[in-house]
């Protein structure tokens, strides 16, 4: 079976990007680090997810827009540099990085489009026998199958002696059905032949959530791995960090939103309101007002959000702008950089009673980003709740400390595609 890996994407980008550069310049060492830069962009900026290589046009935008970016911090970068080691910044030129964001934003676009269709071709589907019953598994499969090109599910076995008629070109076993998968273990055994994989590996790295149903098949494997969860160490060191930094870069920003929210609706400037967190202890949630105060409904929170949204209020909910404060928080430990948003309490005694395995979300603090908010969109009903739970699940059983990286550096795209606006 072979797969699709982005691995030669990057670095035949990496190499063109580089190459230009250094084209452009005639300096090795800025060809080298601008690359890296780039590359970084580009991966923020999602370039290189499957959705948007298969559309040349958003390529184009998508790698523009990443190169930009990059090439903006490349500057400051050299600036910075100069100023710092070699008393002046006269030798960093706006041209050189100009022309590099625009040769290399045609070059980016082209390359990973036919790259990523040669590519494409040559992925083998595997065909997999499912452990399992069909009428119960078909709508996961089938979803697992338009989003993968790895796995194809060509055969059914819920006895001996549909294992023994298993098809020949059958070249893994998908157990879907422990139960079952026990009972035909020892004959699976003398089938060397045969790659046995369990459901919740494909299903996770196929669709990034993990699905409720799965949970239901699968309870005590689930069980485990989620009392197992902790907060660990380097979560806290690059928490304290980041959160530090992003204080003091944003704090003009924020004394910005501030000023207006003063000027157009008076006092108060932060909104105060209690939230879930971490082991459903509730903590006091702070964010910029984006709300007028007057028609204010207690009993319904969300009543007329429209009509009492401030100017500026619409702005800094479009941009995410107003969760800035939060910050505080997690430098505080309250809250973290990544991981499931906070509920409001009025809505967190809810959704144990309608929604299964909700309590699994709150064995990590919140997080001001997270996996549901760059996967996701808003949420507005009790289903689109479930699958955002979903998404909150594979964080919190999945999470790393490269993973908490990867989803702060895809905020930027989030925020700027407005994935999850509200």
């Amino acid at each position: 079976m072979k797969r699709y890996s982005s691995f030669s994407l990057y670095l035949s980008n990496y190499i063109a990007l580089a190459l230009i550069y250094l084209i452009l310049t005639r300096s090795l060492a800025g060809s080298i680090l601008t690359a890296i830069t780039a590359c970084i962009s580009l991966f923020s900026f999602r370039v290189f997810d499957k959705e948007n290589l298969s559309d040349f046009n958003q390529l184009i935008v998508r790698s523009f827009i990443a190169l930009l970016f990059a090439n903006i911090v490349n500057y400051v970068i050299a600036r910075l540099i100069y100023l710092s080691f070699f008393g002046g910044v006269g030798r960093v030129r706006l041209a050189p990085l100009s022309v590099h964001t625009i040769v290399s934003t045609f070059a980016v676009s082209l390359l990973s489009y036919y790259l990523f269709k040669f590519l494409k071709k040559r992925v083998r589907p595997g065909n997999c026998a499912v452990i399992g019953r069909k009428d119960e598994l078909d709508e996961l499969l089938r979803e697992i199958e338009q989003k993968s090109d790895e796995y194809r599910f060509v055969q059914f076995i819920e006895s001996e002696e549909d294992l023994k008629k298993i098809r020949d070109d059958v070249t893994g076993v998908v157990v879907a059905d422990y139960s079952m998968y026990e009972s035909l273990r020892s004959r699976l055994s003398t089938m060397n032949n045969l790659e046995i994989v369990f459901l919740p590996h494909i299903a996770e790295s196929v669709l990034k959530r993990i699905p409720l149903a799965l949970v239901d098949r699968f309870r005590a494997y689930y069980e485990t791995s989620f009392n197992r969860v902790v907060e660990s160490a380097p979560k806290r060191i690059l928490d304290a960090v980041f959160a530090t930094v992003a204080l003091i870069v944003t704090s003009p920003v924020m004394l910005i939103i501030a000023v207006m929210i003063l000027l157009e609706d008076g006092r108060p400037v932060i909104y105060r309101q209690k939230r879930v967190g971490r082991d459903s202890k509730e903590f006091e949630f702070i964010k910029f007002r984006s709300l007028k105060q007057e028609g204010f409904d207690p009993s319904d929170p969300n009543r007329n959000i429209e009509q009492r949204m401030l100017k500026i209020g619409r702005f800094i909910r479009k941009y995410r702008l107003d969760e800035l404060p939060q910050l505080w928080l997690v430098l505080k430990g309250t809250m973290s950089l990544v991981g499931p948003r906070p509920e409001m309490v009025e809505y967190h005694l809810q959704c144990p009673n309608k929604i299964p395995y909700y309590l699994y979300r709150l064995k990590l603090k919140p997080g001001l980003t997270g996996w549901a908010q760059i996967n996701y969109r808003h949420t507005t009903t009790l289903e689109e709740y479930r699958t955002k739970l979903e998404y909150d699940l594979y964080y919190v059983k999945n999470r790393t400390i490269f993973m908490d990286l990867m989803i702060i550096l895809q905020t930027i795209e989030a925020v700027i595609w407005r994935r999850g606006a509200r």
